[in-house]
């Protein structure tokens, strides 16, 4: 587009929005309110046929949200935003169909976010699908994709050297979203808790793929990590809101990345109703040592908003394929 003055003006960046679900209409009206992006689709089986913008609460928008995603990109599109799935496996299906129209992906998936970590073979395909097809694909959010890997990354950056990295994050999961508390298990008694974690019913999909990423970010070979789920209790000593005393209010997760028998990083997550003191607090061991506190934490909801809709003009940067966080330059504010 040429502006009357003869300069040319930066065209809109169109986005194909997929997945309604309370991240998703957070993920459209922050879209709105960026003048360098224009939503030209939606998709949500759930809500087919639906005006986006009224399943938003946010009024009319004229756009009618499709079923399927193959219909979404009829309409040309420069990148599609997943937010439908955890799942590297769900995901590669969507990708290799963006692939054959030229369409970038963005995803909050937490498995995608370091896919090479549990499934080098999807993760594999997914590159090659993405190289052949010209596009970049992108996992990203608050955990996988900022907290626990890509800021102490940010943070490392200011050493000479480091030999531990410990990252804590405290969330509670009475001022989240309700699936939130059914995902660490709130009100269960501890047998139900342990089936749900035996079943994988429990627990934060993507703390051990924070754990490789951030370990590659520092050029770590790990020889293990090791994962744990606990339940955190409410006790009579320490009681939490709503939840009987002995039953479980939430988990406490463990990743743990091991260098000759040596815990070189470790990340901590606890997420429980009534956590006491939420926090995110990153200790580097180096030179010079750090130790950053961000009282309050990083708040899950608004955050995953934040670091989806950010990556945007980064992967249409970016080298086409798969790419991690740890790949692309430090990124801010879509504007």
């Amino acid at each position: 587009m040429t502006a009357s003055s003869g300069v040319m003006l930066p065209s809109l960046t169109r986005v194909t929005l997929v997945g309604l679900g309370a991240i998703g209409r957070e993920v459209l009206k922050a879209l709105l309110e960026k003048g360098s992006v224009r939503v030209v689709a939606v998709v949500d089986p759930a809500f087919a046929g639906q005006d986006a913008g009224v399943v938003a609460g946010i009024g009319k928008l004229g756009i009618a949200v499709v079923s399927r995603f193959l219909e979404g990109l009829m309409i040309p599109s420069d990148v599609a935003v997943v937010l439908t799935t955890s799942g590297t496996a769900e995901m590669l299906p969507l990708i290799e169909q963006a692939a054959t129209r030229g369409v970038h992906v963005v995803s909050s998936c937490e498995d995608l976010a370091y896919a090479q970590f549990a499934t080098p073979d999807l993760a594999n395909r997914i590159d090659s699908a993405a190289r052949k097809g010209g596009i970049t694909v992108l996992g990203t959010g608050v955990n996988p994709g900022f907290v626990m890997d890509r800021l102490p990354l940010a943070l490392a950056g200011a050493c000479v050297s480091v030999r531990r990295v410990s990252v804590e994050r405290v969330v509670d999961a009475a001022k989240r979203r309700g699936p939130l508390r059914a995902k660490v298990g709130a009100g269960l008694s501890v047998d139900e808790f342990q089936a749900g974690v035996a079943s994988r019913r429990f627990g934060h999909r993507g703390l051990p793929e924070s754990c490789a990423l951030l370990g590659a970010g520092l050029g770590l070979m790990f020889d293990d990590i090791r994962s744990t789920i606990e339940p955190v209790v409410s006790t009579a000593a320490a009681p939490r809101a709503g939840i009987p005393v002995g039953a479980v209010a939430g988990l406490r997760q463990t990743a743990v990345g091991m260098v000759a028998r040596e815990a070189v990083v470790r990340l901590d997550l606890e997420m429980s109703v009534d956590a006491p003191d939420p926090h995110d607090r990153i200790r580097i061991e180096g030179d010079p040592p750090l130790d950053m506190l961000l009282a309050g934490g990083t708040h899950g909801d608004r955050g995953t908003v934040g670091t989806v809709i950010n990556a945007i003009p980064k992967v249409l940067d970016a080298p086409r394929g798969l790419r991690y966080v740890t790949d692309l330059p430090l990124f801010g504010l879509l504007i």
